[in-house]
């Protein structure tokens, strides 16, 4: 939605920032000997970051005119948009260093997740990601169940995904 992959990134990192300063995320970092191989970004706050936020971290990532453009793809966005459960703790962004996929890297992250969430007495993780994410069987394999999908054909014309999906881990506590 951010019109080139490397905006997308300056658009992340300033939200993922933005978040952290506030307190409403929590970064879980992978590390090996070479040093950060991934990370988990976790939420208590389920609410989309307010107007002003977005606004100012899409211009700064984008410029003007690449905010404007990003705002107007973003109502493509809006209509699949899914609401995170209450009662638990979201997984806002799990990554992994490419090269270091399919290692084990990925599930040791949200197996620190489920760990952080019952110490915190969360009911459930969710999470939200394009219908077409490879790491969709990460999740399943995990636990994670499909609870809701939201497809549009504009959405998929823009980002080649045809739209989102909710899913659910239950952690069999209050």
């Amino acid at each position: 939605m951010a019109g080139s992959p490397r905006a997308a990134e300056r658009f992340q990192v300033r939200l993922f920032r933005e978040a952290l300063g506030a307190g409403t995320s929590l970064a879980i970092v992978a590390e090996n000997e070479s040093g950060p191989v991934g990370f988990a970004e976790v939420s208590q706050d389920v609410e989309t970051p307010s107007l002003r936020v977005l606004a100012r971290a899409a211009v700064a990532a984008m410029g003007p005119v690449g905010a404007l453009r990003a705002a107007s793809r973003s109502l493509a966005r809006r209509k699949v948009d899914l609401s995170a459960p209450q009662g638990g703790l979201h997984l806002v962004e799990l990554q992994v260093v490419p090269d270091l996929r399919n290692r084990g890297v990925g599930a040791f992250l949200l197996a620190c997740v489920d760990e952080y969430a019952v110490a915190q007495n969360a009911g459930h993780v969710s999470l939200t990601t394009a219908t077409n994410n490879p790491a969709r069987g990460l999740y399943e394999r995990n636990g994670y169940r499909l609870v809701d999908q939201k497809t549009d054909a504009r959405y998929e014309r823009i980002t080649g995904s045809e739209g989102r999906v909710l899913m659910v881990k239950p952690l069999g506590t209050p």
